[in-house]
């Protein structure tokens, strides 16, 4: 025991590396206002590895008791997803408008109702924010009403659901926090809307992404991770399409190829990837979809609003030698907190770790710095926080 406790106090609790150019002012701007930062992270001392923190993260997280205000939201195409709110209680019409709110983007067949996002509106509800989260089509009770579901090429729902959520509050000071396939969803969001354009954002934050997804699936196909997360990932993205069949089948109509049974019998994620979502998105294959979507390519120096990008060494779906760590110390307004503990969205602390994790907070105040004190970012050197009009 004794042994045990001096390995876990000399080398696991580690203070994270902060990936950032030499003469950041967001790095100077997080850690006078981020104190975590500053401290080493103790994972749970059982379960420390990625592949223990990834699944008792997910296993143990509790489930808080949240009552979201739903709202169904009509897609220009005839598609259709639900946006759950959670409005401050001391919310009046007169600040609505102009009250902060935090939009969460989740992972893979993630929803509102998952334990990390649960936690995340409870940080934003105890700020004193809003917080609405994007649920994917098919996903949170909704259903496909057409041919098509989400992928991480594609940014038009999260382009519309902005959009939208401008439109009913204008001059809303609106920050984004993605989570695995969300967080490469916002950043390739993000890219597109480089240079002069505003992508309608204050700020944003992302955790666990899969930078690169061809090493991503290579990694979940290694025969441990497979046995343990690659074909509990494909089985729930296959209860997606046995929840939509009719849909599914209505893509054989353009897309002969498509195969039902061939779709269900899917055992990775990158089988799950290669019979639907490449040729329902119009790709030839994933590989051609994993080119589109992976963010090694994309001009992340461009990024004009403050991007800090949570990522753990051992995370089994982002090997750290896919981390684009030389590309971002030359992005001014992008920062990587990489810890070497954390796996997968796990990030969990405290024997029983069931609660708040070191994500939750690591979170809860940058969102609070950006909110309270992000017009002291230099607009010259780092991005213009205060809402363009």
């Amino acid at each position: 025991l004794a042994v045990c406790l001096s390995y876990y106090y000399l080398c696991i609790g580690r203070k994270p590396q902060l990936v950032a150019g030499p003469k950041s002012k967001f790095t100077k701007f997080l850690l006078d206002h981020c104190s975590i930062l500053e401290e080493p992270f103790w994972p749970t001392p059982w379960c420390f590895g990625g592949r223990a923190q990834t699944i008792i993260g997910s296993l143990l997280k509790s489930h808080p008791i949240v009552k979201y205000r739903r709202e169904l939201l009509q897609i220009p195409d005839g598609g259709e997803l639900f946006l759950d709110w959670l409005d401050n209680g001391s919310l009046t019409a007169k600040s609505s408008n102009t009250f902060p709110t935090v939009l969460i983007l989740p992972g893979l067949t993630g929803t509102s109702q998952h334990g990390y996002v649960l936690h995340f509106v409870k940080e934003i509800e105890q700020l004193g924010y809003r917080a609405v989260v994007l649920n994917n089509r098919g996903l949170g009770g909704a259903r496909l009403r057409t041919p098509r579901a989400f992928c991480a090429a594609n940014t038009e729902d999260l382009e519309f659901v902005i959009s939208h959520i401008h439109n009913t509050y204008p001059g809303i000071p609106l920050i984004a926090v993605a989570v695995s396939l969300g967080g490469i969803i916002l950043t390739n969001y993000l890219s597109k809307f480089s240079g002069e354009n505003f992508p309608g954002l204050l700020a944003a934050m992302t955790i666990s992404v899969p930078w690169d997804l061809f090493r991503s699936a290579d990694s979940l196909e290694e025969p441990v991770n497979s046995l343990l997360l690659n074909r509990h990932l494909a089985n729930l993205l296959c209860k997606l399409v046995r929840d939509n069949t009719i849909m599914v089948e209505a893509l054989k109509e353009d897309k002969p190829n498509i195969r039902l049974n061939h779709i269900l019998q899917s055992r990775t994620v990158r089988e799950f990837d290669n019979r639907l979502i490449a040729p329902m998105f119009g790709f030839k294959d994933s590989s051609e979809y994993y080119a589109a979507a992976s963010l090694h390519s994309k001009p992340l120096h461009l990024i004009n609003i403050p991007l800090l990008c949570l990522s753990a060494e051992d995370d089994p779906f982002a090997p750290v030698d896919t981390l684009p760590l030389d590309k971002i110390k030359s992005c001014p307004n992008v920062v990587m907190v990489l810890t070497s503990r954390g796996g997968h969205i796990g990030y969990t602390e405290g024997l029983i770790p069931s609660g708040r994790g070191y994500a939750d907070r690591l979170m809860s105040q940058y969102v609070k710095s950006i909110i309270e004190s992000g017009h002291l970012l230099n607009a010259g050197e780092t991005a213009e926080v205060n809402q363009r009009k």
